[in-house]
């Protein structure tokens, strides 16, 4: 449905918005604190200047599953007990009870470290702050998670690289979304009163590909 050429991305910490961020947390009755909205800055492949926020995009990283014997979604829920306590008392507020953790999953896969002939099984932890994957990496290696340690994985990747990984992007090439929602923008009217409208058109480039371009007085409302 819409295409936008990534030309740089960054990513801001924002509220969550119904319909677009989870807006409560996982495991939890809580709602969901600040959630990682990731911008891709570019144009469209008709040239329009474009600003595409992306939302419900988590880092994470990986730990080996060592809950065997126990049922595994009460187990996933004391590590991000676990994770969030600590990382708390790591950033010096033992009593807070800010959450960290977004979610936590049980998934498959081979290990990277040494040779292994099958799959083993991974928690892989979402986070909502980008920032602190550096620091439960070290609170996992440091035995200060669940009293034991862990090999983390995947936790050296950065938070952008990560989503261009998994979702097969690369900078000066297509982003192409199934649906979008667009924003509204506060236009100033002209001098007589009524504000200016533009259809939607195909701009032709030199190949004569057809390209559309969007405005804002023709887009469907939902």
């Amino acid at each position: 449905m819409f295409s936008v050429r990534i030309v740089t991305a960054d990513y801001y910490m924002g509220s969550p918005l119904p319909g677009l961020d989870p807006c409560q947390a996982h495991f939890r009755e809580a709602p969901a604190g600040r959630v990682p909205v990731v911008r891709v800055f570019g144009a469209t492949p008709a040239g329009q200047k474009t600003c595409l926020h992306l939302h419900g995009i988590f880092p994470y990283l990986y730990v080996p599953y060592d809950g065997f014997g126990q049922h595994p979604e009460h187990y996933l829920r004391k590590v991000a007990f676990s994770i969030d306590r600590a990382l708390n008392v790591a950033l010096g507020n033992p009593s807070s009870t800010v959450q960290h953790v977004f979610k936590v999953s049980l998934v498959s896969g081979m290990p990277f470290y040494g040779y292994h002939e099958k799959e083993r099984q991974f928690m892989k932890i979402y986070l909502y702050n980008p920032a602190m994957v550096k620091r439960v990496c070290e609170l996992l290696q440091g035995g200060a998670i669940m009293n034991k340690s862990y090999q983390p994985h995947e936790a050296h990747i950065p938070y952008l690289l990560q989503l261009f990984i998994d979702y097969n992007l690369y900078g000066m090439n297509l982003i192409n979304l199934a649906a979008v929602k667009f924003r509204k923008a506060r236009r100033k009217s002209d001098i007589s009163g009524a504000s200016k409208h533009h259809r939607i058109h195909f701009a032709e480039n030199s190949n004569s590909t057809s390209f559309i371009e969007w405005d804002e007085d023709e887009i469907p409302r939902h």
